[in-house]
């Protein structure tokens, strides 16, 4: 079905778009004018930029009377400067959806529509882009990007219970309002490990996510982005948010059988190594030989923490649809 794209409410929901900006004096530009005319507020967050961001966004303010600028005066991440964004769309606005967009000018505004429209439709609390979608998308994707995108991916669908999500750290989309005032921001990290940690944030409040198929391209500008320190942030961020999660959705919000099949495993597995070394130390310098009954007694809660592992994993892979609290 099409709806009318003119200027103005959007399918009676007034929108804003967050454009978080670090030293995008070059990109900024091209990536505001081609944002839809239907969007309601356009809030671009200065992160403290060393170049003439700040400029190029002043300049075009008075050509733009829909734009607003949002100056942090000391840098943030991309995660502190969408807060930023976000808090202003809510305490500054009427928006009910409230959308992403990179600053980069890599991300195609066309899709916002179309993104919207399954946001209403399908009644989600986020929809985000998903570049894995399109079959040119690994070509297009530089090498490092690729292995970080799926290895980030993979670990986070554990982190966040989102495990039918993909391309975890394309953060653009569109958000409602409500999920976002649920939120706990405390608890979401606010530089390059924001959008792992957000999906937890979200998953600890039941929102309904679901991804959009949208291409990427990638120009001439460079990444900001180290691949090594990042990489760890991610590390940390996904370990401390599957067990943040794991707390808050089946201990704290009611105990549940996740919960009692997963710390179970983990205390098995524990009681097994701890055999197992004390075994290996009698080997090394007892230099006695473990008898078959004695190494099944570091086996069998090996075996046993496994399979209830993996019955909590089961039963949250099935928990991810059926978990949402409108």
């Amino acid at each position: 079905m099409f709806y009318s794209i003119m200027k103005g409410m959007y399918r009676k929901l007034e929108t804003a778009v967050v454009i978080p900006c670090y030293n995008e004096e070059k990109m900024i530009t091209q990536t505001i004018k081609k944002l839809p005319k239907y969007i309601d507020h356009v809030i671009a967050v200065n992160d403290a930029s060393t170049d003439d961001t700040i400029g190029v966004l002043n300049k075009l303010k008075k050509q733009n009377d829909r734009l607003i600028v949002v100056d942090n005066k000391t840098n943030q991440g991309v995660g502190g400067a969408l807060i930023s964004g976000y808090n202003y769309a809510i305490e500054q606005t009427k928006a009910t959806a409230i959308g992403i967009v990179a600053g980069d000018d890599q991300f195609d505004s066309s899709y916002l529509q179309a993104m919207l429209d399954d946001f209403i439709d399908q009644s989600a609390d986020y929809v985000k882009a998903s570049r894995f979608f399109h079959r040119e998308a690994f070509k297009t994707m530089p090498k490092y990007r690729q292995f970080g995108n799926i290895f980030i991916s993979l670990l986070t669908k554990f982190s966040t219970g989102y495990y039918s999500i993909t391309d975890i750290t394309n953060g653009c989309g569109w958000l409602r309002r409500d999920i976002i005032e649920k939120v706990d921001f405390s608890i979401v990290e606010k530089r390059y490990d924001y959008e792992t940690s957000m999906l937890t944030a979200l998953s600890i409040v039941n929102a309904k996510v679901i991804d959009h198929a949208v291409p990427a391209h990638y120009g001439d500008e460079k990444s900001t982005i180290k691949l090594i320190p990042t990489a760890w942030r991610n590390l940390k961020a996904v370990w401390k948010g599957f067990w943040r999660r794991i707390y808050y959705k089946y201990v704290l919000y009611g105990f549940h059988p996740v919960a009692l099949f997963l710390f179970t495993g983990m205390f098995f597995l524990i009681i097994s190594l701890l055999i197992a070394g004390f075994l290996l130390y009698v080997k090394l310098f007892a230099h006695q030989s473990p008898t078959a009954g004695s190494v099944m007694l570091a086996v069998l809660p090996f075996i046993l923490s496994v399979q209830l592992v993996l019955t909590a994993l089961t039963i949250d892979v099935s928990n991810e649809n059926n978990n949402f609290k409108k």
